[in-house]
């Protein structure tokens, strides 16, 4: 990538040489001014050698970044982990008593950044941004499309995509689903068939409790979750390993299709479909896909090397190809089939923004609440 980004500096610097060999001037100082100063922070960072992230869970996003990273930059390490919400917040306090500062950067989820920045740890991410597309707003379709924390500065949204839950099409009929939509989990047929994502921590399932609490009411959350016998699990794969082996026929959570890479590859025949694409049964949602980055960070210039990189055009569509979740960059194509494109003109929730974290935790807790009052 190191290479990649060196080869499109090559690329803009020689198109404007050649525009001011054409009218007799000088290229535009600003040009220019981007370039030297990404070649210094290139260099500083090869000298701190090192990089720590915090990462997301998705197993294709962290495959394509520990994959792509060493090549576009063999002399910064990547030193990339993945823990839990709670914990990683825990652990920070910790370290951050002991007058330790370990991490430098997170690209996992929203929330974590929202208690963080709440508490003076992390930095506004816009100082970070080097490459001139990245400065410009419109590049991400405007700074509060961009920017999930109230104050719009802090935690940056990489993805846009629509999530809903998924069904088994062998084993529920597409027509059901389409008739309806989230009712067809209250049916009796699927009880004991559906495996939801724990919303009670923080991850891809927290924020479904909140959608179908709005959709079914409390009274039918009750009975999804009691009269259904939903199966909690703790991690996205296992929603998906229970629709691979056929012991689930609904999955809430994660986007499936995305995760289903290593079954298909296996040989296992998966006909698995999105609700649909309406905003009655979807959120808009960045999965994991959130960046921001921790003050007093060990490694700054590798920091920004790394915002740089992943914010690229080219990373950016990379991982958008290997998640199936669209980046909210708009020189992108959409790498959605037809039954997850959004409708043109419709307005979908986004649960993850910060305002809606409150209710979101709300309705985690009272999925819980009933949990507890079935043992």
């Amino acid at each position: 990538m190191a290479n990649l980004l060196c080869a499109t500096c090559a690329a803009r610097t020689a198109a404007l040489a050649a525009a001011a060999l054409a009218v007799l001037a000088p290229a535009p100082a600003h040009a220019q001014d981007w370039k030297a100063e990404w070649d210094k922070t290139v260099a500083a960072a090869n000298e701190e050698g090192t990089v720590v992230i915090s990462s997301q869970p998705n197993k294709n996003a962290r495959d394509f970044i520990q994959r792509e990273w060493p090549k576009a930059f063999p002399k910064i390490r990547l030193s990339l982990s993945v823990v839990p919400s709670s914990q990683l917040v825990a652990r920070i306090r910790t370290e951050r008593a002991a007058g330790k500062y370990l991490w430098d950067a997170a690209f996992s989820g929203a929330s974590t950044g929202y208690v963080l920045s709440k508490e003076g740890v992390i930095d506004p991410i816009a100082s970070e941004f080097i490459l001139p597309d990245l400065k410009n707003p419109a590049t991400y379709g405007g700074w509060d499309n961009a920017y999930f924390d109230l104050a719009r500065k802090y935690v940056f949204a990489t993805s846009a995509f629509l999530k809903s839950p998924f069904y088994n099409a062998d084993h529920v009929p597409a027509e059901k689903v389409k008739r309806l939509g989230f009712k067809a989990l209250l049916d009796p047929a699927y009880a004991a068939k559906i495996v939801w994502h724990d919303p009670s921590t923080p991850g891809s399932g927290q924020s479904y409790a909140y959608v179908l609490r709005r959709s079914l009411g409390d009274d039918g959350l009750k009975k999804l979750v009691v009269d259904q016998k939903v199966n909690f699990v703790a991690g996205q794969h296992e929603v998906v390993e229970h629709m691979a082996r056929g012991t689930a026929w609904i999955g809430i959570g994660p986007m499936v299709t995305g995760l289903m890479t290593e079954y298909t590859t296996a040989g296992v025949k998966m006909n698995v479909h999105p609700f649909g694409n309406t905003p009655e049964v979807n959120e808009m949602s960045i999965g994991g896909a959130a960046l921001y980055v921790y003050n007093k960070r060990p490694h700054p210039n590798a920091t920004r090397v790394f915002v740089n990189w992943l914010l690229s055009k080219e990373t950016q569509g990379g991982l958008a190809e290997v998640m199936n979740q669209n980046s909210r960059r708009q020189d992108l194509p959409s790498v959605n089939d037809e039954e997850s494109t959004p409708v043109k003109g419709a307005k979908y929730l986004e649960t993850q923004r910060e305002e809606f974290l409150k209710d979101v935790n709300a309705a985690g807790k009272y999925v819980t609440e009933v949990r507890r009052s079935m043992r």
